[in-house]
C-alpha cells in the first residue's frame, strides 16, 4: 500500500493541487486512495466538502504534527495508496511525512531558484532513508508553472539531473481547469468545457502524471 508524500519547505508551490491532482488520476485509475490533509487550512477537506467527490477518494484530516501518525495509521487501513499533503514551512511534521513515505514528491517552479529546493529535499529524503534504514524515492515535480517555457525547463532539469535529482516527465502546468478544481470541487470529468477552459489538455496532463508515478512505484 504505498504512500506518497507532498513535501517542500516553502509555501505556495503547488503541493496541494499536485497532491489532489494525483489521488484523482489514481482514483481514475481504478485505485482507491487515502488524501491526508496535513494543511491546517485544510484545503482538501474545504474540496471535499464541494459537490462531485468521487467515491473512490477519501479525505482524511491531520492539521496537526499530533494527528499524523494516527490518521496515517487509518488513511492505510482506508485505501490501497495514500497521498499526503503536507504545509510548507513545518519541517517537523515535513519530516515525520517523509519518514511514512514510499515516495516523496517535491513541487517546484521552472526557476533556478528553486533548484536550491528541490535539493534541500533530495537531502531531507536521503537523511532519513538512512535513519530509517530502507529506501525512500524521490522526485521533484515542475508545477504550476506557465506553458511555453521549454528552454527554462531543460536548464532547470538538466542543472537538477547533474545534481543527481531525479525529475518527473510530467509538468503540471497552470491551467484554469485545476484551479477550478478547488472553486467547484469533483474531478476533472465533471467540469464543463463551456465553463473552464483547457479540459481536454488538463486531462491528458492528469493521466500522463498518475501513470508517471504508478511507474515510479
Amino acid at each position: 500500500m504505498p504512500t506518497i508524500a507532498f513535501v517542500s519547505s516553502k509555501g505556495g508551490v503547488g503541493k496541494t493541487t499536485s497532491a489532489l491532482l494525483l489521488a484523482l488520476g489514481l482514483c481514475d485509475l481504478g485505485r482507491p486512495v487515502a488524501l491526508v490533509d496535513s494543511d491546517p487550512n485544510l484545503p482538501l477537506t474545504t474540496w471535499a466538502q464541494k459537490p462531485g467527490k468521487p467515491s473512490g477518494v477519501t479525505v482524511l484530516e491531520a492539521p496537526t504534527f499530533a494527528d499524523l501518525p494516527g490518521v496515517l495509521r487509518s488513511a492505510k487501513r482506508a485505501a490501497d495508496w495514500v497521498v499526503v499533503d503536507t504545509e510548507g514551512g513545518a519541517p517537523r511534521l515535513g519530516g515525520l511525512a517523509v519518514a511514512n513515505a514510499d515516495l516523496v514528491i517535491t513541487p517546484l517552479a521552472a526557476s533556478a531558484l528553486e533548484v536550491r529546493e528541490a535539493l534541500k529535499a533530495d537531502r531531507l529524503v536521503a537523511d532519513v532513508a538512512r535513519r530509517e534504514r530502507r529506501s525512500i524515492g524521490f522526485s521533484a515535480l515542475f508545477c504550476r508553472t506557465p506553458g511555453g517555457m521549454r528552454r527554462t525547463f531543460s536548464a532547470v532539469r538538466e542543472e537538477l539531473e547533474a545534481e543527481g535529482v531525479p525529475v518527473l516527465n510530467t509538468v503540471i502546468t497552470d491551467k484554469e481547469a485545476f484551479r477550478a478544481l478547488f472553486a467547484y470541487g469533483g474531478a476533472l470529468s465533471d467540469l464543463k468545457s463551456g465553463r473552464v477552459s483547457g479540459l481536454a489538455g488538463a486531462r491528458e496532463i492528469l493521466a500522463a502524471y498518475a501513470n508517471e508515478v504508478v511507474s515510479l512505484i
